[in-house]
């Protein structure tokens, strides 16, 4: 329908121009004295028609020709820029797929086409990182189109990691927090952090940071418990000499925490090198009521207590659900023996022998009994002591 229009639309115009040369009987005089010329007014509007057609075709070309130099720039920029995002895809995908060298090779090449490519260099500097080639990633993130803002939080986040690989664990922290306060903590920056600080030996901090990674589902909760309660024990280790400290910051440990068996024993353990045995049996007295720990059973048994009935009325309790188990048998015995009911000690280290024939089981019994002044009984026990620790050393593999 459009066409039709269109071709009545020209013919119109073509009858229209037709009958108006036909009976346009006008004329156009040029008179310069001493030439005159005379054209009719259909020659004169022809002439002017292609006058126009040459002038606007000169013009055209005149600012095509201007134009060619920029737009010869403009296609070479084209062609680059192609060359450009071909090697960026290859150095991203050979640094996906591991190939790292080759990941290097094309950021170079990359680089050697536009050497403002910031992201070419950020590609370049985490492929040298994974081959540790520390200098190449230095250099690659001293490029000066790395420093723009837009860059800042990968180039920190590589600068952090570089630092941590370069063995300077607290350069890499001070640039994780100068990162959070950048951009918040994510959770990449949160996994750095996190190996940053057991490379740093901070085990106190690390707590905070792997219950944030169980938030964002990094790590799954049982996990989670696993890191968080190696960092408490760990932290807790390192303070038997410093009372207020161990004391403070065991405060600060989660009620579920202060449960789980590891930290509740190294607790204990830098409380008793404190002298403070309450606390370490109070702690290891809550340990063992939620999860049955027979190592923990031992050290609560270490612990030395003015009046040693209440101890021993929390180790019967447990006999209840724990009667066949000789840790806890041998513990009894010693809580006994620390009461001076020699009696019961005894029956309570022979009961432990009949269910888990122990060195250490003989040898306290065979102790005993020796100040008791029953010699040939205590010789018996720590010769069948002596027998089974040397069993123990020689079923032990060679170093």
């Amino acid at each position: 329908m459009r066409a039709l229009i269109l071709f009545l639309l020209v013919a119109a115009a073509a009858v229209g121009v037709a009958l108006f040369v036909r009976y346009n009987g006008g004329y156009v005089m040029f008179v310069s004295p001493p030439w005159r010329v005379e054209l009719s007014q259909n020659a004169f509007m022809l002439l002017l028609v292609l006058a126009f057609l040459l002038v606007y075709g000169a013009i055209r070309l005149a600012v095509r020709i201007a134009r060619l130099p920029q737009e010869v720039r403009a296609h070479r920029q084209k062609v680059d820029d192609a060359k450009l995002r071909t090697r960026q895809d290859g150095a991203l995908i050979a640094l996906l797929e591991g190939r790292y060298g080759r990941a290097r090779e094309l950021c170079e090449q990359a680089l050697t086409l536009m050497p403002d490519s910031g992201v070419a260099a950020l590609i370049g500097a985490r492929a040298a990182l994974e081959t540790r080639d520390f200098a190449a990633a230095s250099r690659f993130l001293a490029h000066p189109d790395v420093q723009a803002p837009r860059f800042a939080v990968p180039r920190m986040m590589l600068d952090a990691e570089l630092a941590l690989e370069q063995g300077m664990p607290g350069d890499a922290l001070t640039r994780l927090a100068d990162l959070k306060r950048e951009a918040g903590a994510h959770t990449a920056a949160l996994r750095l952090e996190l190996r940053a600080l057991n490379a740093a030996s901070r085990p106190a901090e690390i707590p905070r940071v792997v219950a944030e990674l169980v938030k964002r589902h990094v790590y799954d909760p049982e996990h989670g418990e696993m890191i968080r309660a190696s960092a408490h024990a760990d932290a807790l280790r390192a303070l038997p000499h410093d009372a207020a400290g161990l004391r403070d910051y065991w405060s600060r440990v989660p009620d579920a925490d202060r449960l789980i068996s590891r930290v509740a024993r190294a607790a204990a353990q830098s409380f008793l090198a404190q002298g403070g045995d309450r606390e370490a049996a109070s702690i290891l007295a809550r340990s063992i009521d939620a999860h049955w720990d027979a190592e923990l059973v031992a050290l609560y048994a270490d612990c030395r207590m003015r009046d040693s009935s209440e101890q021993l009325e929390t180790a019967e309790r447990w006999l209840v659900d724990h009667s066949q188990e000789a840790s806890l048998l041998f513990a009894l015995g010693r809580l006994c023996e620390r009461a001076e009911l020699w009696g019961k000690a005894q029956t309570y280290y022979e009961a432990s022998l009949a269910l888990a024939s122990s060195w250490r089981t003989h040898v306290a019994l065979g102790e005993m009994l020796a100040r008791l002044n029953r010699n040939d009984a205590a010789n018996a026990h720590l010769a069948a002591a002596l027998k089974l620790a040397l069993s123990e050393l020689r079923a032990r593999p060679a170093m």
